[in-house]
């Protein structure tokens, strides 16, 4: 029988070991956020270990005095290497940045929870070591803006808000703003949108998620995954039509898809 194991914290870690409690899970903990007859779609974030924090690598990496010398060095470089239409903008640049793994400030979400859970239960290891709880974290993105801005909507690029949190490179006047925000990209290329993509674009506060959530009534969730139960829970996401070619949907996809499947044992181990 599926159990959920609570531990004694302020904001206390969801512990489940199968597809179908994680979904019970997550939509239960949606219908608690939701106040009144308006619907929203939580956003989701799958990490391989549950020990990893919610930090963006630019942090993990040392590198924020560096950003704008990568910043510009990146646009400057990358259109002989594209395949698809070229940013309009700053902003196109630096999600474009985070898509291909360049250090940012950004941090990635979905609103779909199988891809968030697809992401936590898939390293890209072909031989993946289960050695302990995945994660899919759990977001009221409205919430995070609520707090940060009172009552601001999910932030867009042009919004005056957003320019205290990215300039153009070398062109920033003032001080980042401390706490994180929560941002919708510009789908600047084909996964961005297959994947669902949303942002939190962090401010100078390296930890300001945590801290954010640590407080009485946040909406930040955290669900972990039973080390034991995760060969059998990427067995039953894939039958659940969650795979490779579903998140990236091109020849890595294809590539990693049948190598997973040639690769599998059944039951799953």
């Amino acid at each position: 029988m599926d159990q959920i194991e609570i531990s004694p914290t302020q904001n206390p870690p969801i512990r489940v070991n199968s597809v179908s409690k994680f979904v019970q899970t997550v939509c239960e903990v949606r219908d608690e956020w939701i106040e009144g007859a308006a619907y929203f779609d939580p956003w989701f974030r799958g990490q391989r270990k549950a020990s990893w924090v919610l930090e963006p690598n630019i942090f993990r990496l040392d590198l924020l005095e560096e950003e704008d010398e990568m910043r510009a060095e990146f646009q400057r470089r990358a259109p002989q290497y594209m395949t698809e239409l070229v940013p309009a903008d700053f902003w196109g640049w630096y999600f474009l940045m985070q898509h291909y793994g360049s250090p940012t400030r950004l941090l990635d979400w979905t609103d779909s929870a199988l891809v968030a859970l697809f992401f936590a239960l898939n390293s890209d290891s072909k031989f993946p070591v289960d050695s302990e709880d995945a994660v899919v974290w759990m977001l009221d993105p409205w919430w995070l803006n609520r707090t940060v801005f009172n009552d601001q909507p999910i932030l867009l690029p042009d919004f005056p808000m957003a320019a205290d949190y990215l300039a153009k490179p070398y062109k920033r006047t003032n001080n980042l703003p401390t706490d994180p925000a929560a941002i919708d990209p510009p789908f600047i290329a084909r996964r961005v949108a297959v994947q669902r993509s949303h942002f939190t674009l962090f401010g100078s506060d390296r930890n300001g998620l945590t801290r954010l959530g640590q407080a009485p009534g946040a909406h930040l969730a955290k669900i972990h995954i039973a080390k034991s139960a995760i060969a059998r829970m990427r067995a039953d996401l894939i039958t659940a039509g969650i795979s490779d070619t579903t998140i990236y949907p091109d020849l890595r996809g294809l590539a990693d898809e049948l190598s997973r499947h040639q690769l599998g044992t059944w039951p799953p181990t």
